[in-house]
């Protein structure tokens, strides 16, 4: 028994050896095959590189023993690319199938299948769709062991589907695998990289088409400074810096921010004449590109400026240039650029003529190029020159001549623009049947072609032109709305008046899948603000129900500019940077689902393709969701998405009034909101109520004696006949400037501040979300600054950089007052404020401010020594204080930007997540503000709300100084947002029957005593 164990073991061993002998020299065999190959490959490779492809062919046909499938495939594709023309593609198709037969590809076998799937959706795109090359392109990418392939690889291969994607339309997915490539680019070579760059600008490009204006921006802005950087001492040879900046000198412009612009073209222009100096530099192929960038873009922003004399000058001089050469349409399309800019400038400018003699001058080179777009563009221009001159007949032979250049190759809004253009020329001369004839052919012409089935303009609705989402087809659908109400006008016809409202509807819906709640521009606001006013004076004529009017109010909020408000909800005390990078995911996704529930396939496999990414979305959601705080949670209810005016009704007291009012282009009108009703009103001509109210502040802040005859006729539009103890003003663009408080009521003959207690808001949203969250911050501490300046003379109002007296005992008081914390002199520092933000709820600042109108991002608070804590870095900042009272100088006055509001410091801080501000509308006295901001923090301290504790405050100055009742010295401070109280008050009807309770309770008890004590 024991022997034959001792064999066993004897053998166990021997074969052990044995084994361990077979594994060590299979794996030196792999492996030296692997190293072989690894050589093979590399060389390959080179040969390829040089295109060495009959040398590549011999040497594979030499590996053929050792690498026989491998082997075959390389030399049948070395055979295709050394006679390209002749061969045919069947070649590559086969290669393909022969690589995905292998079933455990090693890492060589995995990069040449990845190669050639990009050879074959190469092939496809160059002979076929772009939607059939982006299917092949795919089909690679989800090959089990598309990861074997090397980085260089994979990282051309994402980034081809990016552009594949970006070619059919889809920019979602487009930033997706633009993302992944950079990835990838930056892991190999670093940030410092052409190739990094150009993706960077690609991405920024991508941003466009989804209209994320913030994000274009940011990564144009990466690109130039990668780019900076390589060409800091050598030649750019491709003039990238040029191409990045033409970019962004258009983008902000666009974006309205002029200084920018200029900043940006000052570059363009430094980096333009330190390459082309020479004559020789001249004889470059891209010097006339780059000319055409440097004068393209001086005139926009000469023509952004007004200054349309230089803009011409730079026209004339680009003329000029013996380099243009005009039957070239490539190097001439920057001129025709240019001819669009003046033209349009010219235009604005009501100089018709020369509009009409530069448009006829692009008209004659545009037909000898035979360019359609620019065809279109100058006969429409003309076309428009023509109707401001009220030369009709010219005006429709030019938009006909535009007609005439659009294609009918795919379907486009360019011919139902055209139409819509020609039926306003009827409209506005008078021929409303011809206006609505056109109009009529025109809509349902177009959903003829949209939808291949004929259906009436009366039946027409939002779910048959869904899938229009651009600018174009909006506009076109509430012009066209305009003209049926301009026809209506005249002939009261109640059909008319009903298509009116359902083309506004129509065009209101197909604004909301539009905008992506980011900041609005100037065309987003130009929009929704022309789409509000039709749909508000409809409504009126229509004399519509209440349930309608809440519909309507719904609608028109919900495409309100989101800005403000996302980011605010997105700040306001979320406990964790994780719910923030979530809650910028789920926006994200939010928009990216938004875009694939309005795709509309006849492809069953697309669209089943297309519903899958749905549900994938809609989990993905979920998850992050689930991953994120309760208070975004809250947040979300009260999203402007799920905006319901019933919600807020259900919020106010009885003896609250609500007033949202919306300046549109002809007419002002007001919403009043209170707990059981909902009424809107046309309150003013929106000019006469901008001249009355610029009169009333001009009177205000100069302390003039005719205030209160101004304050009376602005109040008759503001708030006619109005009486409630509390109102809540959500003004909309110039009347954010004005004080509602100093309106004076001819009723009682009071200011408004004496008889009702007022507060402020940015949106109903906003609102809404302050009176119903239950979002607490606990953090009650106070921190006051008030700095010391370098001009040691006494200002009396808190502005420029003089001592301010009054100030620092009003920072002094107000911290005792709270046993706060105070920062004073020299001490009261920039860098102490941001120590402070996230171990303080409230916070005082009593100092001065500096406003710059013309730049906003100059415009800051300044602490000890002058230091600048400026616009720009309160926006970066995540600050969810309780309250902020900006005890200083127009911090709540800047640029007024469409669709926005005051760009203000005040508006800074919401921006950063502050729940209340109390902030100014002008330069306010030092001496009477401090007196002011001492009783607002005493009647806090006695549990009175924010807005009570001001108006109580006001009242108290005015009565205590009856020489000072000029609203200069008392009405420039309001109180924004959350108006709870700081410190909650005694419920004394419950402490008095507490304690009554507790003296029957020991009244009860003492009598029994005494009855047994006497017993």
């Amino acid at each position: 028994m024991l022997n034959l164990f001792k064999k066993k073991l004897i053998i166990y061993e021997i074969m052990k050896k044995w084994l361990f002998a077979f594994l060590f020299l299979f794996n030196f065999v792999v492996l030296s095959q692997e190293y072989t190959l690894k050589q093979i490959i590399k060389i390959s490779d080179s040969l390829e590189l040089n295109e060495k492809y009959i040398d590549a062919i011999d040497f594979w046909k030499k590996n053929t023993s050792v690498f026989p499938i491998l082997s075959k495939n390389y030399i049948s594709y070395f055979e295709y690319w050394n006679d390209f023309e002749n061969q045919s593609f069947d070649t590559i198709i086969s290669i393909e199938k022969s690589l995905l037969k292998i079933k455990n590809r090693n890492s060589f076998e995995s990069e040449f299948l990845v190669k050639i799937f990009s050879q074959h959706y190469h092939h496809i795109a160059e002979n076929d769709t772009w939607e059939k090359a982006l299917e092949k392109g795919l089909e690679g990418y989800q090959i089990k062991d598309f990861h074997k392939a090397t980085n260089a690889t994979k990282t051309d291969y994402l980034y081809d589907l990016g552009f594949m994607y970006s070619e059919t339309g889809n920019y979602f997915e487009t930033i997706k695998f633009y993302k992944k490539s950079l990835a990838l680019y930056i892991n190999q070579v670093g940030e410092n990289s052409t190739d990094v760059a150009l993706n960077y600008n690609n991405l920024a490009y991508a941003y466009t088409k989804i209209y994320n204006q913030k994000n274009t921006i940011a990564y144009y802005v990466k690109a130039a400074k990668i780019w900076e950087k390589i060409y800091k001492n050598s030649a750019d040879k491709n003039d990238y810096l040029l191409t990045v900046y033409n970019n962004l000198i258009y983008q902000y412009i666009n974006y309205g921010d002029l200084a920018k612009a200029k900043i940006n073209l000052e570059k363009l222009n430094f980096h333009f004449n330190k390459k082309y100096q020479s004559e020789k530099s001249k004889n470059e192929s891209a010097y006339f590109e780059s000319l055409g960038y440097y004068f393209l873009n001086n005139i926009r922003v000469n023509a952004a400026s007004n200054k349309i004399d230089i803009a011409i000058e730079f026209l004339h001089n680009f003329e000029k240039e013996q380099t243009l050469i005009y039957k070239n349409l490539k190097k001439s399309k920057y001129l025709l650029q240019c001819y669009a800019e003046i033209i349009h400038l010219l235009n604005e400018n009501n100089e018709f003529e020369k509009a009409l003699d530069l448009g006829n001058k692009a008209l004659v080179l545009c037909n000898k190029l035979d360019n359609p777009s620019f065809l279109i563009t100058f006969n429409a221009t003309i076309a428009k020159s023509y109707k401001c001159l009220n030369k009709y007949d010219l005006a429709l032979q030019f938009y006909e001549n535009a007609k005439k250049a659009t294609t009918k190759n795919y379907f486009n809004s360019s011919s139902y623009t055209l139409e819509y253009l020609k039926a306003e020329i009827f409209d506005e001369n008078n021929q409303q049947k011809k206006a609505v004839e056109i109009t009529k052919n025109n809509i349902e012409q177009l959903v003829d072609e949209h939808l291949k089935k004929k259906k009436s303009i009366e039946k027409i609705n939002f779910t048959d032109v869904k899938e229009l989402i651009s600018i174009d087809f909006i506009t076109l659908f509430y012009k066209s709305g305009k003209i049926y109400f301009n026809s209506y006008k005249k002939s009261k016809s109640k059909n008319e008046l009903k298509i009116a409202y359902n083309l506004y509807l129509i065009s209101n819906k197909l604004f909301k899948e539009y905008y992506l709640k980011g900041e609005y521009n100037d065309e987003l606001n130009k929009c929704h603000t022309e789409i509000t006013e039709g749909l508000l004076e409809i409504a009126l004529e229509k004399k519509i129900s209440k349930s309608d009017k809440m519909y309507l109010i719904n609608a028109i909020e919900q495409n309100e500019s989101q800005h403000l408000a996302k980011e605010f909800f997105k700040k306001v005390n979320i406990p964790n940077n994780g719910s923030n990078k979530n809650i910028e995911k789920i926006n994200y996704l939010k928009n990216e689902l938004n875009y694939y529930k309005n795709q509309k396939f006849s492809n069953n496999i697309l669209a089943e393709k297309n519903s899958k990414k749905i549900t994938t979305i809609q989990s993905e959601i979920k998850k992050l969701l689930d991953k994120t705080s309760q208070t975004y949670q809250e947040i979300e209810k009260t999203s402007l998405d799920n905006f319901d005016i019933q919600k807020v009704q259900k919020l106010i007291s009885k003896e609250e009034i609500v007033v949202k009012y919306y300046v549109l282009l002809n007419d002002v009108y007001a919403l009043f909101i209170t707990f059981d009703e909902i009424e809107i009103k046309k309150i003013a001509k929106t000019t006469i109520l901008k001249n009355a109210i610029s009169t009333l502040l001009s009177e205000t802040k100069i302390i003039h004696q005719n205030v209160l005859n101004s304050s009376k006729i602005v109040s008759n539009y503001l708030l006619p006949n109005l009486n409630a103890k509390k109102l809540t003003i959500i003004p909309d663009e110039f009347l954010n400037y004005l004080p509602f408080e100093l309106l004076f009521d001819k009723v009682s003959n009071q200011y408004l501040v004496e008889k009702s207690t007022l507060s402020y808001d940015y949106s109903l949203a906003l609102y809404l979300f302050n009176k119903q969250n239950n979002i607490k911050i606990d953090n009650k501490n106070l921190i006051a600054f008030s700095p010391n300046y370098k001009n040691q003379e006494t200002a009396s109002v808190r502005s420029g950089f003089s001592e301010l007296k009054f100030a620092k005992q009003e920072a002094i008081l107000v911290s005792k007052l709270f046993d706060g914390t105070i920062f004073l002199n020299e001490n009261a520092t920039k860098s102490q404020f941001f120590k402070s933000i996230n171990n303080f709820g409230l916070f005082h600042l009593a100092m001065h401010s500096n406003l710059f109108d013309d730049n906003l991002n100059e415009s800051s608070l300044v602490f000890s020594n002058n230091v600048k804590l400026y616009f720009s870095e309160l926006y970066g900042l995540n600050f969810p204080a309780k309250m902020a009272v900006l005890s200083a100088c127009d911090t709540g006055n800047g640029n007024l930007k469409s669709g926005e509001g005051i760009m203000s410091l005040s508006r800074a801080f919401t921006y950063a997540g502050v729940q209340s501000s109390v902030y100014s509308l002008w330069q306010v006295p030092d001496k009477e503000t401090s007196e002011i901001m001492i009783s607002f923090y005493e009647n806090l301290k006695k549990g009175q709300s924010k807005d009570e504790a001001l108006a109580n405050a006001k009242k108290i100055f005015i009565a205590k100084n009856p020489m000072k009742n000029h609203p200069f010295y008392w009405a420039g401070f309001i109180v924004n947002g959350d108006v709870s109280p700081i410190i909650k008050p005694y419920n004394w009807i419950v402490i008095a029957s507490l304690v009554l309770l507790i003296s029957l309770s020991f009244l009860v008890v003492f009598r029994k005593k005494l009855f047994y004590f006497r017993k």
